[in-house]
């Protein structure tokens, strides 16, 4: 598998983090290199000069030139040493905004990022973004929110979901609140042991009437077995505002760890689909992609012409739709939220103290697409009908459910 091009909201991040010109330019670059060629820029930046004073530009009549815009975006040399003219950040974040017809809201969202960005490496943006850069660097921290070792509370447990509540972070400076995390949508789906699982019959006979013991639903019970869903998984998200001006969500993406082949010990096969939520807000996640972030419904980068905004007291429940073709990976959802006057802020959402976790399916594709499990049931919608749960072997299974029916 080739290895990605980084966005340019990651080589921003990636800037942020080594305070450096060069890298501040990288991502300027990237940024430019999203959409637009440097002759189509030209074409767009006259255009902006052109029809009002902007900023750095007043009485010129022009935009700068292609060669300008080179050398203010080069990344080699003594010139990549430093920061570029601010005005040249500024009409390149507006015309970038201009090509992708972002609106006015947008666009402010987008300069002051870039402005907070250009801060932390050092420069000084025009008066209406400027800020301390010490006090830039006393903020920039990362807080990490996880559930308690105690149970907090359990709330709604519907028929396929889990949901535990979230308690906020002691840090009263946090400027998000992460309220709520719920593992939903599964619908029964599929689900894969790490080792081999021999079910005895009196278990088999639990799973097959939905006794998964006291208080538990369908996912409690894998869940408490160390069981990882298979090919995707549905996480819901309710964060809500806690600082006093409203703060922008700039992006979501997915830190991986402990990646490796699709997990083969023992395949629960539920045929399960994903339930969806039609009243949230909904991200899709590839976790094969080298630094997996969000796109919307057709596959266009979420973060890239929007934000997500919130007043104080403000909540927004997001829907994120993880899916994996290739392999198994732990991972956590990665915040990056923006205060203005304050540095972008990175907050860390895993699952109850640890990774959350997916697997790729390990099917074949042969006549038995499930001979690399070591061991398989069959149940849900995917088992013969009446049957509930029954055991199959992967090595000869070949789908039809009717050939699991005793006779």
């Amino acid at each position: 598998m080739s290895e990605r091009t980084p966005t340019w909201q990651e080589l921003l991040d990636t800037a942020v983090e080594q305070r450096t010109p060069t890298a501040f330019r990288a991502a300027l670059d990237g940024l430019r290199d999203d959409g637009f060629t440097y002759d189509r820029l030209v074409v767009i930046a006259n255009g902006i000069v052109e029809s009002r004073e902007f900023p750095g530009f007043e009485g010129v009549g022009r935009g700068p030139s292609e060669d300008a815009w080179v050398n203010a975006l080069t990344v080699k040399g003594r010139k990549a040493r430093r920061l570029p003219d601010w005005e040249y950040v500024e009409l390149l974040v507006v015309a970038y905004c201009k090509r992708h017809g972002l609106s006015g809201e947008a666009q402010d969202g987008l300069v002051v990022r870039w402005a907070d960005g250009y801060t932390v490496c050092g420069g000084q943006p025009r008066p209406k973004y400027r800020r301390s850069t010490a006090t830039a660097a006393a903020r920039r921290r990362r807080v990490r929110y996880v559930v308690g070792a105690t149970a907090l509370a359990v709330v709604a447990l519907a028929a396929s979901s889990a949901y535990v509540f979230w308690e906020p972070g002691p840090d009263p400076e946090s400027p998000l609140s992460v309220d709520d995390v719920s593992s939903l949508g599964l619908s029964k789906g599929d689900y894969v042991f790490p080792s081999t699982m021999k079910l005895s019959p009196s278990q088999v006979e639990k799973l097959k009437n939905e006794d998964y013991g006291e208080g538990l639903k369908f996912d409690d019970w894998f869940r408490q077995n160390d069981g990882v869903p298979s090919s995707f998984r549905t996480i819901t998200l309710t964060v809500s505002g806690r600082s006093e001006e409203q703060l922008r969500i700039t992006n979501i993406d997915l830190p991986k760890e402990d990646c490796a082949p699709p997990l083969t010990g023992t395949l629960f096969l539920n045929g399960g689909t994903n339930g969806g939520e039609g009243e949230t807000r909904t991200l899709f996640f590839n976790l094969d992609d080298r630094l997996p972030e969000p796109t919307d419904e057709n596959g266009e980068p979420y973060f890239a012409r929007k934000s997500i905004t919130l007043k104080k007291g403000e909540s927004e429940t997001i829907a994120a739709f993880v899916r994996a073709n290739e392999r198994s990976c732990g991972f956590t959802f990665r915040f990056t939220v923006v205060v203005p006057g304050r540095d972008p802020e990175k907050l860390e959402i895993d699952d109850d103290g640890k990774p959350f976790r997916l697997t790729a399916p390990a099917n074949g594709l042969g006549e038995h697409p499930y001979d690399r499990y070591r061991a398989m049931y069959v149940g849900g919608v995917a088992a013969p009908v009446g049957t509930g749960i029954v055991p199959a072997d992967p090595s000869t299974y070949d789908g039809n459910p009717q050939s699991l029916v005793s006779r």
